[in-house]
């Protein structure tokens, strides 16, 4: 366990990377349980347990801003797709995290939040939470108001935040309007802000003469006692010190080197350096210096290592670097007779990489910021989509010059003819070499020895060109339709989807890259090039020579006091509870959360009702059969009441009412009570007849019994014969149509439904039943079918099962068992035809051959067979669902 929680000590510590010893590391990091049970939830990809530990942890933001940057770069280095996107999706999350918590610390406290964003955490590698948020690339987080808000202060430094960027601008050039109001501080802003506090607390104490609210705000006003106003040299201090102003002297020094640039090139450049071209150079070597600065200037403590890598990192820095380097390789050559001209050419290369580094400065904008990085992306689309054009430039290139051109050597000919003549046709400059028309042999050298002319193509004897005319021009159409049309196509779709993606997120990836440019420019030096150049003099002296260390600022990095430490994150906690809080309101009110709650509920029922139904049917059974006993013993004593009555001489005023004639029943006839609703059937009386377009006679429940009389009773007939109007009638009572109906025959329609059942393995724990698949209904249903007159199974089943398997099942059919036999509530009954239907039951030994037949023809009907558990989930009819049952108590089973 302690190994685990050193590397998870290490883990938090590199964060920031840096380079202290890890012994030392360890020493001053403090020990936290929850923060490293959260690091290992997080590394092992346990979203529940990590949810927990970050509930847990007291540096909350901090330690979800660190798991968001640790679950990307694990979903970075992941091989596993799928374990990415849930460590993506996982990282997003905390991320949201830390935004909810930030955004409730912001809305109650603005300047605790910013304490919370710059602060030291002891726990995180002594980082801040601004550069965890950096580091794992958290855009959302970093465009908070909250936090823009901080970093729009830092940009303005001292100034105030409202000022107008024209004051500004005038202010830099006539400084002394900074002395007459013209210009805000934010000094000034606290004091007038602390000022009317104090005169509506005055105000208060005349109105109610009470000072009991002054007391709670007595420490403010004794701070307002010793916050006095900037004095003059410190508001010309502050001014040209505000990073916002030394970006705009940074960009008007930067237009005065690319004019004297450009000027030294175009008209300045002699052979002996000119006192505007050594202006240059020394312009260049204050560049030079502030690179070297940035190098090394180390306030968050990353280390050489790091640092250098960061710096590489970034664009700019690479630009910064490579014009650098071509100016020196430039200079050099330029020095020297020999390469003069050569280091004028480096010089002007340089001059352009120069003007590509110019596009920095847009990185301000809210409007052109977004677009630098469209272009960097675009130029990325473009180095790829290069590739696939090589391929058609290459191939028609060599193609056409192998046709034209007959073994040319020059390889500058060659490479103009293969490779940069098919580039410029993808612009329009079509070559007129390819037919004979334009054709001219002045144009062109024979031998090839002219090196300003082209070698002629393959010429016949009377000095006309020998190549087929049709297949240069075709490959020319073919080319033009696959370059031009197609591939420049794909290559503006690549483009809008490029500028599409980026334009959705403009905001967001703005706010996200301002804050390198003013993180840059907060450090540095307040005079611009080339007088920055004593800045770095003064610095090389101070921090080299005499070994002072460097200042560093707290606008991006502040240690706090301990007891404002703990005061702080007890806040955040308040902060985060309250989070979770309204986290916990909004799930639980959104619709997903109620239908999920909902589909939870229903499910919770429904399987409290089978476990009802399960342990309660037999005790309701055993019930109803004590409360039938009990009511046929209460109709014996009131029968021998009244007989005792009558022969002592009372009389009654009525006639003996008829009495329903009980007998005693069996449990199957208690079983099959729900065959019928209250003794009647009720599909056979069922409007509309099925399969045809007559009607039923309208029959009440009262009407149904023959007994009873029903003189307006008409039915209509239906397939009947003359006569079966003698036949006897349906003995569920009246159907409502006579005749012999969609059945076979009049009378009694005999059918069978036979039930395989088997135990599913050697333990006998589970009992399932044979079901074939019913391609007419779709459904399932059990294997039966129409009696002839002296059958015992179905003749429908030999087509199912085959003949062998049927002789051998008929043969079982002695063995079997009944479970019910008798009338059955059909929709195709009528007056004169009904169905009586037999269900047998044939348990099949696991042993006997004959199941291992029938698994076999199972295993062989692709589905129209099946094996399933007898159980009320199965899918039948209602009146196939009672006789499973049936068979269910038979073996002892629960339904």
């Amino acid at each position: 366990m302690q190994h685990i929680t050193a590397l998870l000590i290490q883990l938090s510590k590199s964060l920031t990377v840096s380079q202290e010893p890890l012994e030392e590391a360890h020493a001053d990091a403090p020990r936290d349980p929850g923060r490293d049970l959260f690091l290992w939830a997080v590394v092992q990809n346990n979203r529940q347990l990590a949810e927990i530990a970050w509930e847990l942890c007291r540096d909350c933001m901090s330690a979800a801003l660190a798991a968001s940057k640790i679950l990307k770069t694990m979903a970075e280095e992941g091989s596993d797709a799928d374990e990415a996107e849930d460590m993506q999706e996982l990282a997003n999350h905390y991320e949201n995290h830390a935004i909810g918590v930030f955004s409730q610390c912001h809305n109650s406290d603005q300047e605790r939040a910013r304490k919370l964003l710059v602060r030291v955490s002891p726990f995180w590698g002594r980082t801040t939470c601004l550069r965890l948020a950096l580091e794992a690339d958290d855009k959302s987080f970093v465009a908070q108001s909250g936090v823009q808000a901080l970093l729009t202060q830092i940009w303005c430094g001292e100034l105030s935040v409202d000022n107008p960027v024209w004051r500004v601008l005038v202010c830099m050039v006539f400084f002394p309007l900074i002395y007459t109001r013209f210009l805000v501080f934010r000094r000034d802003e606290i004091i007038h802000r602390e000022a009317e506090k104090k005169e509506d607390i005055k105000t208060v104490e005349t109105v109610t003469g009470s000072t009991l609210r002054t007391n709670s705000r007595s420490r403010d006003l004794s701070g307002l006692r010793r916050l006095k106003p900037l004095s003059g040299w410190y508001r010309l201090v502050h001014l040209y010190s505000s990073p916002q102003v030394k970006f705009y002297w940074n960009i008007v020094s930067y237009f005065a080197f690319l004019f004297l640039f450009a000027v030294v090139l175009m008209i300045d450049f002699q052979a002996e350096p000119s006192p505007g071209e050594v202006l240059l150079y020394i312009w260049l070597l204050s560049l030079v210096c502030e690179e070297v600065r940035q190098l090394f200037y180390d306030p968050d403590g990353f280390g050489f290592h790091k640092k250098a890598k960061m710096y590489i990192n970034e664009i700019w820095n690479i630009l910064d670097v490579l014009s650098i380097l071509l100016f020196i390789v430039g200079l050099a050559f330029r020095l020297t007779t020999e390469l003069f001209y050569a280091g004028k050419i480096l010089l002007c290369i340089d001059f352009v990489v120069f003007c590509l580094r110019f596009m920095a400065i847009f990185t301000i904008s809210r409007t052109l910021g977004p677009k630098i990085i469209i272009v960097r992306r675009m130029m990325m689309d473009m180095f790829f989509f290069m590739f696939l054009l090589s391929i058609w430039v290459v191939a028609y290139g060599v193609a056409k010059q192998g046709i034209l051109i007959h073994n040319d050597n020059r390889l500058d000919w060659i490479f103009r003819g293969a490779i940069y003549e098919p580039y410029l046709i993808i612009f329009g400059n079509f070559p007129t070499n390819i037919d004979y028309a334009a054709f001219d042999l002045n144009s062109c050298s024979m031998t090839g020895s002219d090196p300003l002319k082209p070698k002629c193509p393959v010429l016949n004897e009377n000095q006309t060109p020998a190549f087929p005319e049709w297949l240069t021009i075709t490959m020319l159409c073919v080319y033009l339709l696959f370059a031009n049309i197609l591939l420049l196509n794909l290559l503006i779709a690549i483009f809008n989807f490029t500028f599409q993606t980026v334009q959705d997120n403009t905001d967001r990836i703005w706010k996200f890259q301002r804050y390198e440019l003013i993180k840059e420019y907060h450090s540095r030096p307040a005079a611009p090039p080339p007088f920055i150049i004593f800045s770095h003099f003064y610095l090389f002296i101070r921090n080299v020579l005499l070994c002072r260390p460097p200042i560093i600022s707290k606008e991006f990095k502040s240690e706090l006091p301990q007891m404002e430490e703990e005061e702080l994150l007890s806040w955040e906690a308040l902060m985060k509870d309250r989070y979770l809080l309204s986290t916990q309101q909004d799930q639980s009110q959104s619709m997903e959360r109620r239908i999920l709650d909902t589909a939870q509920k229903v499910t919770t029922i429904n399987d409290r009702l089978d476990r009802e139904e399960e342990t309660s049917s037999p005790a309701v059974v055993q019930r109803l059969a004590r409360l039938e006993e009990q009511v046929g013993q209460s109709a014996k004593a009131l029968q021998w009441i009244m007989d005792s009555l009558k022969c002592q001489g009372y009389a009654a005023k009525e006639a003996q009412p008829q009495m329903l004639t009980t007998s005693d029943e069996s449990s199957d006839t208690l079983t099959n009570a729900s065959e019928k609703e209250d003794g009647f059937h009720v599909k056979a009386r069922q409007l509309y007849y099925p399969d045809c377009k007559l009607t039923r006679f309208p029959v009440p429940e009262e009407k149904v019994p023959w007994e009873v009389s029903f003189s307006s009773y008409m039915p209509a007939y239906y397939a009947s014969e003359a006569s079966g109007d003698h036949v006897d009638g349906n003995p569920g009572g009246r159907t409502g149509i006579r005749g012999r109906g969609a059945l076979i025959r009049l009378g009694p329609n005999r059918t069978a439904d036979l039930v395989l059942t088997r135990m599913q393995d050697s333990e006998r724990s589970v009992l399932e039943h044979l079901v074939v698949w019913d391609e007419h209904h779709g459904t399932l249903a059990l294997p039966g079918g129409p009696l002839q007159a002296a059958d015992q199974l179905p003749v429908t089943l030999k087509k199912s099962m085959g003949k062998t398997l049927y002789e051998k099942i008929n043969a079982k059919v002695s063995e079997g068992t009944k479970v019910f036999e008798g009338y059955v509530d059909d929709s195709r009954n009528t007056d004169n035809a009904w169905v009586e239907i037999t269900v047998l039951n044939i348990h099949l030994d696991t042993t006997s051959q004959l199941i291992v037949d029938v698994s076999s023809l199972v295993a062989s009907s692709h589905g129209a067979l099946q094996w399933r558990e007898v159980s009320s989930k199965t899918r039948l009819s209602a009146n196939q669902r009672d006789s499973l049952r049936q068979v269910a108590e038979l073996h002892n089973r629960k339904f």
